[in-house]
């Protein structure tokens, strides 16, 4: 991966970082509690961010890889699944355990942009918030180690 590349991700990692520590004291309450309606749009809008983060991420690094990105109207999904192609010169940006919280994720984002507020139940995103931060853990360290095999940069972390 070039400078430019590995500086933005970088950037953006630091930034799903700094949206989980912000969030803090919300997805700790919502280990003792079921949020209202206005902490559940709160979450919502958590996850869209976070998703989107991680989404940011991936273009910078598909794109370097592939010289362009997916432009047909499913374009975030097949970027997602561009990110589990192993080729002959570079290993898959995500392991396959990673595949089904990932679409999740993507999932749950498309749903949050097509919906009013009322709508959002902890059902549904129940078990995407109360794991998010082991998630990303394991998002994070995949990230580093894909940008560690592909350049001479610093790690991301």
């Amino acid at each position: 991966m070039n400078r430019e590349s590995t500086l933005k991700v970088k950037f953006e990692v630091s930034q799903i970082d700094k949206l989980l520590d912000e969030t803090e004291p919300l997805l700790k309450l919502v280990q003792s509690k079921i949020p209202d309606m206005v902490e559940a749009a709160a979450l919502g809008l958590f996850l869209h961010s976070f998703y989107n983060g991680i989404e940011n991420i991936i273009k910078f690094i598909m794109k370097e890889k592939y010289g362009k990105l997916p432009s047909s109207n499913k374009w975030h999904k097949e970027l997602l699944d561009q990110c589990f192609i192993k080729d002959d010169n570079q290993k898959e940006l995500f392991s396959e355990d990673l595949k089904i919280v990932l679409d999740d994720y993507l999932s749950f984002r498309h749903f949050i942009r097509n919906t009013y507020s009322y709508k959002i139940k902890w059902e549904r995103m129940e078990y995407l918030i109360l794991d998010v931060s082991k998630n990303w853990n394991n998002i994070k360290a995949e990230i580093n180690e894909y940008v560690r095999q592909n350049n001479t940069q610093p790690n991301v972390t």
